[in-house]
């Protein structure tokens, strides 16, 4: 029976799940797991619905990324033959038939959907992804949250305040190689496309798509259709001006393929209006008809999901009995062919460890061990499951005695703040490693567990047998990713040091020429391939935390964890001695682990009541904004339709500039918007207005209480130190580096973010850091003169550009100075100044002109860093730290372009990040010295947040700012000073 339908209203969540694509993942995944459960008694193909099922009962029962759905509509593709095919008979042509396993479980599929109680939606002509829009908007129009179920790139065009996406593969937890559940939001779609969701299809249509048959326009990539649609704002606009772009070949391509980009671009793009044959009221989600659905399970023989389904709904399974519609009736598929045994693995016999190690010298040593590291095979037949406190206080002494060993904690969680521990793995030579697993749990479902498995050694007495050797300073610790595993042993009373750790050995020697997670050294430093995370836990729904792994798989993945990671240690040691890249990890990398892992740790309190007030009046300003853009048009609309506010703009107000998309809508993105803005018309300034605050309120804070840890009260940021090219940290978990301080709203966010009653917040900000370190490795006179004269800068560059005497400086000229010294740092061009100065292309292009003329030396700078970078495929900090931009001798001429200008960036940015690693390594020894009780809790880009008893603040922040001024020497000196600005107060506002 189908739900009432209910009208979607304020506050409704709607889940729209793409469910041909899901159909195949569901099945790619089941044909990679244990084939025996892919079948039912008759042969008849069952995998991918069994894996749809449990997915689906998630999404009924509880939903996803901590919401629960109030409608629920499951959507598929009726056929291929789409309107898409009238307009390009190509399109999709060179896609493969389905896998015959899957084939007849595709109307399987469908009674599935009607075995929960709900509607499968499919329509003639369209796609599911037309279906997903139109429903999007029209339950955006109505005031309520949108999750679209899917990781089909397409749908990120969709992606608003108000809706957003979720990849239905995520989820999994715990353990290396684990993917965190995946909301898709506005941050994402950039970082995917280099564009806002608006911009989407302008990108799509220029990059093309294989594997719908999306022609695009040929040599151009995603990369360069985002640079090329930032740079002239939509596709018309670039189609127009392509005879202006001075590469030949992108000019000709452009020129010669107009017509296939307009055509891709109606291709992609999602219509929003479709006449839909099931209303969204309709597709309201109630609790399925217990009995119907278990009748439907026992028929396809899912014993374990119509055991979870008997119990969620205290139903008794055995007094069901199967569909009789869709029963076994004999056998249907003859058996496939009897699976092969895999042959066993070769092994070949490890080379001798070099005899009298003591003559040989260190160097000699080192290179021996580098070579067993590669050429011993990984032998996990080796490694040994400790389950006896006497055995493993023998490894330990072992350790002690050796100096040097290997470890790894497992956990079921990503947040060592919050991970319980699982067990603990230790490796002393190649292939000699163990796992001390501490809290397995006993076989069950993969979900519901009968408690500890015997015969493990106790929490408590495993923790009293490491502590001696994790803590003795005569034993050196090697970790990948070390930092997390502090964390989480420092939760049970254990200080790990002295360490090193191999991702950061890697990203000294590496950054910017390969990734530096532990399984992607393996394969490239040791030719070895790791058991992966979802081997031993498994996938999707069916994926369970590492405590729930049985003891002989986990003995294989976590011993093997350390036995690699000692393994990638004989291997990069010795060359950052041999490529002279020690100072750098030996001062910047190493030391600063222990220091953001105390930084972690402390977290930083956020007012939850005010932005709880915040978000309120956030939407408020949005209902006042909602209520002048209604006095404006001269009637009531829904402000975050598009079409409705197209039609008013350019349809009822005929505005001018609009375009209309393939659907025949007329364009609303923000490029247009802010230009209508600009030329004075008030409506499109109060629409950006009001995208704005709705942004700030999803984002930021309605999602910043989410993540109060719930022991703490606090918040605690992640930090990655082997994220960037230039040796920049970033944040994740939240991300505290991207709140945003540009506008009044933005600024109240911060406010948000106080210190504890007694304390003050001090924030320490170097002043244009980058501007002075180009003055001093560019060696520019005047500018190195300005800054150690205290001059202002800005107006000194004005002086210098247009003539003007500093003190009658005009705010307008001061404003043009200052947008050309920083857009020069990041190789801003005419278009891009234009844009930001609000002036014609030739008079920007004329101000970047003159000031090179004015100052020779920045041009002689990055011609000089252009020609080392393409010479050495690097370029080097002051410090020596090495950023590798090999894709700077790239054919294609915009990936060259790209990487010329981050390479220009790099010396300075990474000398920048360089110093302020400086600041915090020195940041702490110097407070104690002060006998100060001041803790550093965030690092934001040239930023550091302190809190402080408030009768401390004054005698700190002279120590802050001068461990920050001076934290380039002796290493480094200077010609240039370095300036803090430094202030204290209650919240993080009104102390930067």
């Amino acid at each position: 029976m189908s739900p009432s339908p209910r009208p979607i209203k304020p506050g409704d969540h709607v889940f729209l799940v793409d469910g041909s694509s899901f159909v195949f993942r569901a099945y790619f995944q089941s044909i990679n797991q244990d084939r025996k459960y892919n079948f039912r008694s008759d042969r008849l193909p069952t995998g991918a619905v069994r894996l749809f099922c449990t997915k689906l009962f998630q999404f009924v029962r509880d939903g996803a990324v901590g919401i629960k759905p109030t409608h629920l509509a499951i959507i598929f593709d009726k056929s291929e033959d789409s309107f898409r095919k009238e307009l390009y008979p190509a399109y999709k042509a060179n896609r493969s038939d389905p896998p015959d396993e899957l084939i007849p479980q595709f109307p399987l599929m469908r009674e599935a959907v009607r075995a929960f109680g709900l509607i499968p939606v499919e329509q003639a002509r369209y796609e599911a992804d037309d279906l997903i829009a139109t429903y999007a908007d029209e339950a955006v129009k109505a005031g309520a949250d949108v999750l679209i179920v899917s990781a089909d790139k397409d749908l990120m065009q969709l992606i608003g305040p108000k809706v957003a996406m979720y990849d239905p593969a995520s989820g999994e937890s715990g353990g290396r190689g684990a993917r965190p559940e995946r909301r898709i939001g506005l941050g994402e779609v950039v970082e995917y496309f280099g564009v806002p969701p608006e911009k989407v299809t302008d990108v799509q249509a220029l990059a093309g798509d294989s594997t719908d048959n999306v022609p695009g326009v040929p040599g151009i990539g995603i990369k360069t259709a985002a640079q090329l649609i930032s740079e002239y704002g939509d596709l018309d606009t670039l189609l127009a001006r392509a005879g202006e772009i001075k590469q030949p070949k992108r000019r000709e391509s452009l020129l010669n393929n107009a017509e296939a980009a307009r055509i891709s671009k109606q291709l992609v793009t999602l219509v929003r209006d479709v006449a839909v044959e099931v209303p969204l009221d309709n597709l309201v989600l109630e609790a399925p008809d217990a009995k119907q659905l278990i009748a439907f399970l026992k028929a396809m023989e899912f014993t374990t999901i119509t055991r979870r389904v008997a119990e969620a709904y205290g139903v008794e399974a055995g007094e069901v009995e199967p569909d009789p519609r869709l029963a076994p009736k004999g056998d249907l598929f003859s058996p496939g062919g009897a699976e092969e045994a895999a042959p066993a693995e070769g092994k070949a016999a490890a080379p001798a460890p070099p005899e009298a190690e003591g003559t040989l010298t260190p160097a000699d040593l080192a290179h021996a061990r580098a070579q067993q590291a590669r050429a011993t095979p990984v032998d996990r037949k080796a490694y040994r499951t400790i389950l006896d406190i006497a055995e493993l206080k023998a490894w330990c002494a072992k350790a002690m005695d050796i100096g040097v060993v290997a470890f790894d904690t497992e956990t079921n969680s990503l947040d060592p703040m919050q991970a319980d521990l699982v067990g603990v793995s230790l490796a002393l030579s190649p292939n000699e490693a163990c796992y001390i697993p501490l809290a397995h749990q006993g076989a069950g479902d993969g979900l519901f567990s009968e408690g500890l498995l015997p015969g493990q050694i106790p929490l408590a007495e495993a923790i009293a047998a490491l502590k001696p050797v994790l803590e003795d300073k005569g034993a050196l610790k090697i970790g990948h990713n070390v930092k997390y595993d502090q964390l989480v042993l420092a939760r049970h009373g254990i200080k790990v040091a002295p360490i090193d750790c191999t991702m950061c050995m890697s990203y000294a020697l590496d950054a910017g020429r390969n990734g530096h997670g532990m399984d992607e050294l393996s394969v490239l430093h040791l030719g070895h391939q790791p058991i992966a995370y979802s081997e031993v836990t498994g996938k999707g729904k069916a994926q369970v935390t590492f405590d729930k792994v049985p003891l002989e798989p986990a003995t294989a993945y976590a011993a093997e964890d350390a036995d690699v990671t000692l393994r990638l240690w004989q291997v990069l040691k010795p060359r950052l001695a041999a490529e002279g890249r020690t100072t750098v990890y030996e001062t910047l990398e190493r030391p600063l682990i222990p220091v953001l892992a105390r930084m972690e740790s402390r977290g930083i309190s956020i007012d939850k009541a005010m932005l709880a007030r915040l978000s309120s009046e956030f939407a408020q300003g949005a209902a006042r904004i909602e209520d002048e853009i209604a006095e404006l048009a001269g009637e009531r609309l829904n402000v975050g339709s598009p079409k409705q506010m197209g039609d008013i703009l350019f349809g009822k107000m005929g505005l001018p500039g609009g375009t209309k998309t393939a659907t025949g809508m007329w364009s609303t993105k923000a490029t247009a918007l802010e230009e209508l803005a600009e030329a004075g018309h008030k409506l499109p300034q109060k629409i950006l207005d009001w995208r704005q605050l709705s942004k700030l309120r999803s984002t930021y804070t309605d999602a910043l209480p989410n993540f109060v840890h719930p022991q703490t009260k606090r918040v605690h940021t992640s930090y990655a130190l082997a994220a960037t090219t230039t040796g920049r940290l970033s944040s994740s978990d939240p991300n505290l580096q991207n709140i945003p301080v540009r506008t009044e709203e933005g600024r109240r966010i911060r406010r948000a973010f106080v210190a504890e009653e007694g304390n003050l917040l001090v924030s320490a900000d170097y002043s244009q850091i980058e501007l002075r370190l180009l003055a001093e490795i560019a060696e520019i006179p005047a500018l190195r003169s300005a800054f150690t004269e205290g001059l202002d800068i800005h107006a000194m560059t004005a002086s210098e550009m247009f003539g003007v005497p500093v003190k009658d400086m005009p705010a307008e000229i001061r404003r043009r100075a200052k947008a050309i010294n920083f857009g020069i740092i990041y190789g801003i061009s005419a278009f891009g100044l234009a844009n930001q100065l609000g002036i014609p292309r030739e008079e920007a292009g004329q101000y970047i002109k003159r000031y090179f003329e004015r100052f020779p030396g920045i041009r002689d700078y990055m011609e000089e860093t252009k020609a080392f970078c393409r010479e050495h495929g690097y370029v080097e900090t002051l410090f020596g730290r090495r950023c590798h931009y090999p894709d700077i001798a790239a054919k294609n001429p915009s990936i060259r372009a790209f990487n010329e200008r981050a390479a220009i960036n790099a010396r300075l940015q990474g000398t920048a990040a360089d110093i302020i690693r400086r600041a915090m390594i020195r940041m702490e020894p110097a407070l104690d010295a002060a006998g100060l009780k001041a803790r550093m809790l965030l690092q934001v880009h040239d930023e550091l947040v302190f809190e402080v008893p408030e009768g401390e603040a004054d005698k700190t922040i002279p120590v802050v700012r001068h461990a920050m001024e001076s934290a380039a020497a002796p290493a480094v000196q200077l010609a240039v000073p370095l300036k803090v600005d430094a202030r204290a107060a209650k919240n993080w506002e009104e102390a930067h």
